[in-house]
């Protein structure tokens, strides 16, 4: 078995490449984390979400979950009508 250290050709030792493998992983985890976090803060445009004023049937923003009152959206961009609906639309 080997003890870890490096060949005399100057290849890695399996267990240096496995923890050379371990944190590139962890580093691409981490930056990829805060990409997603950036990518959630930010809003759905209204026409993107097909966005409408009103219900559709009894689906409509203040009994989605995430409607905010009085007239905010956790998805899609403010303001919007407590009686409005969009394809984001979520039962609570």
């Amino acid at each position: 078995m080997s003890d870890g250290t490096k060949k005399p050709n100057g290849s890695l030792s399996r267990r240096e490449l496995l923890a050379a493998s371990v944190l590139a992983a962890s580093s691409l985890a981490i930056l990829g984390a805060g990409s997603a976090e950036a990518q959630l803060a930010k809003k759905a445009k209204q026409n993107i979400a097909g966005y409408q004023t009103t219900p559709k049937g009894r689906q409509q923003c203040d009994n989605c979950r995430h409607f905010q009152a009085p007239n905010a959206c956790q998805v899609v961009e403010s303001p919007i009508s407590p009686t409005g609906w969009c394809r984001l639309y979520a039962k609570k």
